[in-house]
């Protein structure tokens, strides 16, 4: 069988790629990544059986939709042309927007015939565009969301299970980030794209030379974010900006934290209900975790005792950093991550087999 999978940036932003790939027989099938090359850093490699089609195409994420149109138009154009020659029996298209960009097409030729990564709300809160989305997510064979907080944008009846943000390559680093590399500070990190300038312009103010704390962003930045990281970094003692990494990477740098830097802004109508890739991470390497009060993360972290809800807009935020980090029990709380990633495992498992069967039905219906 020839399946596709449609991306809308570089392979590097796009872990969750392997959730797919890695039940796919790459022996058997023939396999193609149709993504975005947005910039002229390097990206991670395509992956060993895949053959990779990519749109090279500079796009600033920040700026303005209406300066992007022309860009997604082009990604449209490059797609579609890439679909009719390849001409694949299935489709995997990560994130709706992605899928949105070539709706009419997979409507008339692939219904029924592909996976829904659904990884982020955009725009869905205009009507005209939360029915493209329902169109989309109805001709799908199955969607997978990121977040449970995500169901609420779609559509009702359709057959929709939860994916986890979590890749399987680092757990077998787990055991050796029980011991962190002996610090005097109590080291407070970021990775990720770099958003939210605001808050992290609160967080900067709040812990900038306190003689017990360093803060690291790992990570791109753009813009105004870029401006505040390299400036903190030169104005403080204890801020750090490393730039960007190799998803790999940070299994090492991990090591070298103690506290993870989960903070999101709420005034974000779609950030707290999401579920971020740095919350697994957390769990994953035994690091305690700082989460907005009221968002998700916040909730679930406080339901599996992994970490601690705090506003940078508050008085006393370090001061309450401090007095939580003092306070954790290490044993009770590797048993509690533990626990946690035991639930998260099964749900994993469980959408895993889903994505076989759903392929394996694809593969006898194309016979």
């Amino acid at each position: 069988m020839k399946i596709a999978i449609l991306g809308f940036t570089k392979i590097s932003y796009m872990p969750y790629l392997h959730f797919y790939l890695n039940q796919i027989d790459l022996s058997a099938n023939d396999v193609h990544l149709i993504y975005w090359q947005r910039d002229e850093k390097p990206d991670a490699p395509v992956p060993d059986g895949v053959t990779g089609h990519a749109l090279a195409e500079n796009m600033d994420d920040s700026i303005p939709l209406k300066s992007k149109l022309p860009k997604l138009n082009k990604y449209r154009r490059f797609a579609i042309k890439k679909l009719k020659q390849l001409r694949p029996d299935f489709l995997i298209i990560l994130h709706s927007t992605t899928g949105i960009t070539v709706l009419d097409y997979i409507k008339r030729h692939y219904k029924g015939r592909y996976i829904l990564d659904y990884r982020d709300v955009t725009y869905e809160r205009n009507k005209y565009y939360k029915g493209m989305v329902a169109t989309l997510v109805n001709c799908a064979a199955i969607t997978f969301t990121s977040s449970d907080g995500f169901r609420k944008f779609l559509p009702e009846g359709a057959e929709i299970l939860t994916s986890h943000n979590l890749t399987r390559d680092v757990l077998e680093a787990r055991e050796q980030h029980k011991i962190k590399t002996p610090s005097e500070k109590i080291r407070i990190a970021f990775w990720g794209l770099l958003r939210h300038h605001s808050l992290n312009e609160k967080i900067v103010s709040a812990l900038a030379d306190d003689p017990r704390f360093e803060l690291h962003f790992y990570g791109r930045a753009q813009g105004k974010m870029l401006e505040l990281v390299e400036s903190a970094e030169k104005e403080h003692t204890n801020i750090f900006f490393h730039g960007e990494y190799r998803s790999a990477d940070r299994i090492e740098f991990a090591k070298c934290t103690d506290i993870l830097h989960n903070l999101y802004d709420n005034s974000d109508k779609t950030t707290p209900i999401a579920m971020g890739n740095k919350y697994y991470d957390g769990v994953i390497f035994y690091i305690p975790q700082l989460c907005m009060p009221g968002s998700l993360m916040a909730e679930m972290s406080a339901r599996a005792g992994v970490g601690f809800a705090c506003d940078p807009a508050k008085e006393g935020f370090a001061d309450g950093i401090y007095a939580y980090y003092q306070s954790i029990d290490r044993e009770s709380f590797f048993a509690s991550c533990d626990k946690e990633l035991s639930r998260i495992l099964k749900e994993v498992e469980s959408g895993e087999q889903k994505i076989k069967e759903v392929l394996e039905n694809a593969a006898k219906e194309g016979k």
